[in-house]
C-alpha cells in the first residue's frame, strides 16, 4: 500500500448523530405516536444507516488502483486504475459544494466534510473529485504511483493552463 488515509466526517457525524437524538426524542416525548411503532424502527434503522455510510471516506493508493470508500462497509465509493487517471491535482471546493456525493461543475463530488479535494483527472477526458484533509499528500501519492508523468491538460476546472 503506497497511501491509506480514513477523513472521519465529524461535521456529518455529529449532525446525523444530532437529528437521531432529535427523534428519538421527539417521538420519545410524544403520549400517543404519530406513526406506526415500525415506520419509528424504519427511521430509526435509516439514520443509523447513513452514519455508518457517511462517517468516513477512506482514500486507498496502491501499485494498480485508487480507491475511495465511504464509512464501515466500504460501499459506497469509487475507483480507478491508475493506468485510466491522467493526473491530479488538489482543490478547494466550493462551500455550497456540499458533503456526500452528489454532481458538481467539476464532476462527480465523493465528500464527507470540509472543503479540501482532489480532481481525479481521467485519460477519457472525464472527471472527480473526492474530499480528503489532506489533498496534497492524496495528489502526491497518486501521481507518484502513476509511474509516469501526470497530464493535467485533462483537468477541468483546476485553474491549470495548456501549455
Amino acid at each position: 500500500m503506497k497511501y491509506r488515509h480514513t477523513q472521519i466526517g465529524w461535521t456529518t457525524l455529529i449532525a446525523l448523530c444530532i437529528g437521531l437524538a432529535l427523534m428519538l426524542f421527539v417521538f420519545g416525548s410524544m403520549t400517543r405516536l404519530s406513526i406506526p411503532p415500525m415506520g419509528f424502527v424504519a427511521l430509526i434503522a435509516f439514520f443509523a444507516a447513513l452514519i455508518a455510510v457517511f462517517s468516513s471516506l477512506t482514500t486507498e493508493v496502491d501499485d494498480d488502483e485508487f480507491r475511495a470508500k465511504f464509512g464501515v462497509f466500504g460501499w459506497p465509493g469509487k475507483s480507478a486504475e491508475l493506468t485510466d487517471i491522467a493526473g491530479v491535482v488538489p482543490t478547494r471546493l466550493s462551500p455550497t459544494s456540499g458533503w456526500g456525493i452528489r454532481i458538481t461543475t467539476r464532476g462527480w463530488l465523493f465528500n464527507v466534510s470540509g472543503r479540501g479535494a482532489v480532481i481525479v483527472g481521467l485519460v477519457s477526458g472525464k472527471q472527480f473529485l473526492i474530499g480528503t484533509d489532506e489533498p496534497e499528500k492524496l495528489a502526491d501519492a497518486i501521481n507518484q504511483a502513476l509511474g509516469r508523468a501526470p497530464i493535467f491538460t485533462f483537468i477541468r476546472g483546476a485553474g491549470i493552463m495548456p501549455e
